[in-house]
């Protein structure tokens, strides 16, 4: 600016002397030229380049911590240590802080021992559940083992009563007409073979006075002899007892036998009773599984109740420990040693440094053009010359009443940890970038108004006035849409002191 401002001193000094000279000059009163285009204007030019130009919107704003966090008591209790101080560091899950635990260890002792026994209570449960269901199961055998005795103690009486009934009617009705009628010919058989063997011993006998046969004949024939009288006379016997029919013995132990078996069946079918006392047995055995299960089930939820008690303790010992959230710094100390805290009462504030935002505040009328994911570039006033590249994550949906702006989150690079929350910070949201415009410095345009001005193209030491329409503007650049080309030198600096058609001399940056 102060190179500007010199500059801008010699060239009004010269064009100072100029019309004085030609003041001083009477003799040259007719000349159709002023003394300012007589003389050559020193001015500086650059020309118009072909490039990349982005559009970007300024925003300001303040840097601020995603995680900040103020840590404290869950419970109501004694704080017997505070570990941290500010600007400590801490890790996630690391102990900050710890409460008085004494009379909630004593609780959580006593719960555990309550868990112990309830659980003891239902293993003996369980075992009871495992001894009714083997009674039931073997009611079930012996209910079965009993229908099967009795059926077949039944079905045997049954058969044993009908096997005597019948003897019992043959020995009342004595020997049917077939019988005898067999008997008869048996002994009219038996009388045939006796008589036979009569003659055959007759026979030998004389045989035998005559010596015609031996002894052991005659003693064959005398054996024949005496075993056909033997049938002989068993034959008439049976025929006997048939014609003389039973004896009155013989039909009482007929009838002795009927009432015997009559008994036996009367006896099997009264021990069928015994098959629903086994089916109540199996009932009654059921219903013990059903008991044995509901006591069982009931223990397992004393079981759980008392779990659940006892995990209630614990965590309210743990409780008692005042951990960091996240890994962090210790921005403010809110509570002491021996202080006697309320629940929910802060003990430390924890702010994460890896996390670091930039909040800035974007004018709505520039809403629509930005969106998330936006590059950034951020300059933070605590250190100047550094240029941080970020994006935006996330645009608040609702705008200031009172600013007229949206809040656009922007995060940043901080693995140095050298950012801190509320530190001032400006941006400069990229919009968009063109690439292969025509570029023209924003000093060298004059007239600006919205976007469109003038440039001084300079073309034979003479500069010319030319209306240029622009496109992106940005702090150092415009984009020109019309009247330029590219290799066109334009005026930089002295370009607010000509006029159209004024002779020039281009001189160098640095003089």
């Amino acid at each position: 600016m102060r190179r500007y401002s010199d500059r801008f001193l010699i060239l009004s000094t010269l064009l100072a002397a100029v019309i004085l000279a030609g003041c001083g000059h009477k003799a040259a009163p007719k000349a159709t030229t002023t003394p300012a285009s007589s003389e050559a204007v020193q001015v500086e030019t650059s020309p118009v380049k072909t490039g990349t130009i982005q559009d970007t919107a300024s925003v300001t704003g303040t840097l601020t911590a995603l995680n900040d966090s103020q840590v404290g008591t869950k419970a109501a209790g004694l704080l017997v240590a505070v570990y941290k101080r500010e600007g400590d560091r801490v890790t996630k899950g690391e102990v900050v802080a710890q409460q008085d635990t004494a009379d909630l260890e004593n609780q959580l002792q006593e719960q555990q021992a309550l868990v112990a026994q309830q659980e003891a209570n239902t293993s003996s449960a369980a075992a009871k559940v495992q001894q009714a269901e083997t009674t039931y199961q073997n009611a079930v055998t012996t209910l079965q083992i009993t229908k099967s005795q009795t059926a077949s103690a039944v079905a045997q009486a049954k058969s044993t009563l009908n096997s005597a009934e019948q003897s019992l009617q043959v020995t009342v009705e004595g020997a049917r007409v077939q019988q005898r009628k067999e008997a008869l010919a048996q002994v009219a058989s038996a009388r045939a073979t006796l008589k036979n063997a009569a003659a055959n011993l007759k026979r030998y006998e004389e045989l035998y006075r005559e010596n015609a046969v031996s002894a052991q004949d005659l003693d064959t024939n005398q054996t024949a002899f005496d075993t056909a009288n033997a049938n002989y006379n068993n034959a008439m016997q049976a025929y006997d007892l048939l014609q003389a029919g039973p004896r009155p013995q013989e039909i009482q132990q007929a009838k002795d036998q009927v009432q015997t078996a009559h008994q036996q069946l009367l006896t099997a079918e009264a021990n069928t009773s015994q098959v629903a006392m086994e089916q109540e047995n199996v009932r009654s055995a059921f219903q013990g599984i059903g008991a044995a299960k509901a006591a069982y089930l009931q223990a397992k939820a004393a079981v759980a109740q008392a779990i659940a008690t006892r995990n209630y303790a614990a965590q309210q010992v743990q409780d008692c420990s005042i951990v960091s959230p996240f890994n962090g710094v210790v921005s403010q100390r809110l509570a002491q040693p021996g202080e006697q805290m309320g629940a929910g009462k802060p003990v430390l504030e924890i702010v994460s440094l890896r996390d670091i935002y930039f909040d800035a505040q974007l004018p709505e009328t520039q809403f629509s053009e930005v969106h998330v994911g936006l590059p950034v570039q951020v300059s933070v006033d605590a250190f100047p010359g550094t240029m941080l590249t970020g994006k935006i994550t996330h645009i608040f949906p609702v705008a200031s009443s009172t600013a007229a702006s949206f809040t656009v989150r922007v995060s940043l690079p901080n693995d140095a940890r050298q950012l801190r929350p509320q530190m001032f910070a400006r941006g400069s949201i990229i919009l968009a970038t063109h690439s292969n415009v025509l570029i023209v410095p924003r000093q060298a345009v004059v007239n600006l108004l919205h976007n469109k001005g003038q440039v001084f193209v300079v073309k034979d030491g003479v500069a010319h006035a030319v209306d240029v329409k622009f496109g992106i503007m940005n702090a150092n650049e415009y984009q020109a849409l019309t009247g330029l080309a590219a290799g066109d030198k334009v005026v930089t600096l002295g370009a607010g002191e000509l006029q159209d058609g004024m002779k020039v001399q281009d001189i160098p940056a640095n003089s």
